[in-house]
């Protein structure tokens, strides 16, 4: 049986997590199943954007499967097992990160460890305000996986990152909501997934296929010379020419910047 459902909405792939057996836990299923979709996905000209919701209400995932760490920490080999499912997951990682299409994540229910950490290369995070997280890998014994001491401490800081890992305490979406681990917080599933939906038919109106830049432009940014970025950003600029749906979409703006 499937752990991922995959609905296409007229280019907006949902996938969502589906295996209330184990909570949607991160096993090697999981993570091949998921990244099979992710990377079906960006190979799919027709799809627009990629949304990662789980099928159920109460859980968005509950991370690691324990039972399985706590088998692999008996076995000899574990940590060669332990290494195929962490290398999978990166690999998901990777996959939503170097994405060309919109990626977002909406999370509902608990979010536990790498639950949560494997959705933070999205470009756009939402949660239901009483959406549950836990990072207390210090407390399993592991130090932090899946991205999580990579993305953290860029979206919110070392100080709440630390915070965070050192007390391995439960918190809410909304406590942190103005801590920017997410883009927005709303009261209920209902009102996220009408975000989402504006969001991506917002998105759809503009030019797609300069979104992979704009993702380099930024990301680079932290890294490059001012004169290097500058440079960047006058080679993509000119070359948006070439696209022929630019004049029309220019007198588009053009005619809507005169009705207001």
């Amino acid at each position: 049986m499937s752990s991922i459902q995959v609905d296409d909405k007229e280019g907006i792939y949902y996938i969502l997590m589906n295996n209330p057996e184990t909570k949607n836990s991160l096993d090697l299923a999981m993570a091949t199943e998921l990244y099979e979709a992710v990377r079906e996905a960006n190979e799919n000209p027709s799809c627009n954007a990629i949304v990662f919701l789980s099928k159920a209400r109460a859980f968005f995932s509950s991370g690691p499967a324990l039972d399985e760490l706590i088998e692999l920490s008996t076995l000899q080999n574990g940590a060669a097992l332990l290494s195929e499912v962490v290398e999978k997951l990166n690999q998901v990682i990777l996959e939503i990160y170097h994405s060309p299409k919109l990626t977002i994540a909406g999370v509902h229910g608990y979010a536990y460890g790498g639950g949560l950490n494997i959705m933070l290369a999205c470009d756009y995070r939402i949660a239901e305000e009483k959406a549950k997280f836990i990072e207390n890998f210090h407390y399993m014994g592991f130090t932090p996986d899946l991205s999580a001491s990579y993305f953290l401490p860029r979206y919110i800081g070392l100080s709440h990152t630390m915070e965070l890992l050192l007390t391995g305490r439960m918190f809410t979406a909304k406590e942190v909501a103005d801590w920017g681990l997410f883009h927005d917080v709303v009261e209920k599933r209902a009102v996220m997934l009408e975000r989402i939906d504006t969001l991506c038919r917002q998105f759809v109106q503009g030019e797609s296929r300069n979104l992979q830049r704009m993702k380099e432009l930024l990301r680079t940014s932290f890294y490059s010379t001012l004169e290097e970025h500058l440079e960047k950003e006058k080679r993509y600029l000119t070359d948006c020419l070439n696209f022929p749906e630019l004049t029309g979409r220019l007198k588009s703006v053009a005619g809507m910047s005169l009705t207001n």
